[in-house]
């Protein structure tokens, strides 16, 4: 199978025009990040120890309807995985809280486990397993993944998804490194976000 080097867009301009053909905007994706990030430094010591990722997850997702679903953008829920749809591009977008984000050496790795319902959705991605290539794309529905750290580091990016994780990436597109985000926020722990899980589908009886 042919193989392509992962496109990294670093530079605003670059970035920005990415954006333009996906009809988003760098000032609502940063909105997201900051209502994810706002949402997390909610959680107390009084709640479950998963709250921080939990409700960062659940707002990102609400910051990303809230901010984009209308003339281009629909609400989408398939397989589960909670997301925004534009049928136009073809594109879908779902937020992820991962360990780090706009590193020119690291991948970023989800939180949370991706289930099953999360590798279907992505298949017009492919899969792969090489750490800096990617199969190409044979067309298909291309999910995107709003991706946000703990220092509110964010970048809006195009992963392979296998067993569970981002095995490789398409492309990449750097929106923040955090430094822009003046609130000091609480730090996720390590698998404590309800992400992209599979639902259960239980028949009722009587």
């Amino acid at each position: 199978m042919a193989e392509t080097l992962t496109v990294i867009r670093k530079q605003p301009w670059d970035v920005d025009a990415r954006l333009r053909e996906l009809s988003l905007t760098r000032p609502g994706l940063l909105k997201v990040r900051a209502i994810a990030r706002s949402a997390s430094a909610d959680a107390t010591d009084y709640h479950p120890i998963n709250a921080p990722g939990t409700l960062g997850y659940q707002h990102g997702t609400f910051g990303l309807r809230d901010e984009f679903i209308g003339k281009h953008w629909a609400l989408a829920r398939p397989e589960g995985v909670e997301a925004i749809y534009n049928s136009k591009a073809n594109v879908m977008v779902a937020f992820a809280n991962v360990d780090i984000a706009c590193n020119d050496f690291i991948d970023p790795k989800p939180r949370s486990r991706k289930g099953s319902g999360a590798e279907r959705v992505a298949q017009g991605n492919l899969f792969g397993t090489l750490p800096q290539y990617a199969p190409r794309q044979r067309g298909g529905i291309i999910m995107f993944y709003m991706m946000v750290d703990e220092k509110g580091a964010a970048e809006i990016s195009v992963p392979v998804v296998e067993n569970g994780t981002f095995t490789a990436f398409i492309e990449r597109n750097f929106l923040s490194d955090g430094s822009d985000l003046d609130d000091v926020v609480r730090s996720l722990d390590n698998n404590d976000a309800a992400d992209n899980f599979d639902p259960q589908v239980v028949r009722k009886r009587g």
